[in-house]
């Protein structure tokens, strides 16, 4: 569990390549681990793990970046003192954010830390989504829950868990006009491929959406709606698929990246975090 790179396993076979040949691509260097891309208006906030990509380790070397939409960074170190951050979401002014195993809130304007709230027994808090004003759901890869969180009453419980076949849950995507939330497994052990789940929202019933892919991390919907998936791949060479609504599986033709993680989609461009390159990726929105 403490190895974030014992995920080494083979990609499916036979997959189809779509081009992105026509779209614009420029990197970002100079973040440290970026784990999660997360926009908010105009301003787009980096995840970093830290110098050390320790993404369980409580070091304090965690912080967020903020940007703007181009990409030129605003102030690198917006909030630190964080020990390895991943997923982040926002309402209203305040940017939540999943620190190992706790849940922490700022104000977006003043940086005050405004939530504070630790997940008893979480190992890897990973990925939030916002169910509505005041209430999140956050993926633990670790133990395969989805928490659901009243931040208000700073509550929460077990939304469900992940079938352990599918890996633990890791990127999530609400699907608001189908009612389902979209989860991407990844097995930190590295003996399970992960798949690409539909979780209804009222019966909970898990439908897989794709068959066993690999190290799977962040989902995003494409501007016709397919899912984007990111994958850290076989030997640190890094895709992103494309699933169609019937299913199909294609990859996005882009240069192998080392750790593509939680990414993000402003509705124009895809924010891709290659985390083991310490480097951001943007391109058109397919």
């Amino acid at each position: 569990m403490n190895n974030y790179f014992r995920l080494l396993i083979s990609s499916v076979a036979l997959i189809s390549s779509i081009s992105i040949l026509s779209l614009s691509a420029k990197d970002f260097e100079g973040f440290a681990s970026p784990e999660s891309v997360y926009g908010s208006g105009q301003n787009i906030f980096i995840s970093n793990v830290g110098e050390k990509l320790a993404p369980l380790e409580k070091d304090g070397d965690g912080f967020i970046s903020k940007l703007d939409s181009k990409g030129k960074v605003l102030d690198k170190k917006f909030i630190s003192n964080l020990n390895a951050p991943k997923g982040m979401n926002s309402i209203g002014d305040a940017l939540y954010i999943v620190d190992i195993d706790t849940i922490k809130g700022f104000d977006i304007n003043s940086k005050k830390e405004v939530l504070s709230m630790p997940i008893k027994d979480s190992v890897f808090l990973n990925a939030i989504e916002v169910l509505d004003n005041n209430t999140l759901l956050i993926s633990d890869t670790g133990t395969g829950i989805i928490h659901i969180v009243d931040i208000k009453n700073e509550k929460y419980d077990t939304f469900a868990k992940l079938d352990s076949k599918y890996g633990g849950p890791n990127g999530l995507l609400l699907d608001r006009d189908n009612n389902r939330l979209i989860v991407v497994g990844y097995d930190p052990a590295g003996k399970t491929k992960g798949s690409v789940v539909a979780i209804d929202l009222s019966s909970k019933a898990q439908l897989p959406i794709s068959e066993p892919l690999g190290a799977l991390d962040g989902v995003v919907f494409a501007k016709n709606g397919d899912l984007l998936v990111s994958d850290w791949g076989d030997n640190m060479q890094g895709v992103v698929y494309r699933i169609d609504k019937s299913g199909k599986i294609g990859t996005l033709e882009l240069d192998f990246m080392k750790g593509p993680a939680d990414m993000f989609s402003d509705g124009t461009n895809l924010w891709i975090p290659k985390m083991a390159e310490s480097k951001i990726l943007k391109i058109d929105l397919p």
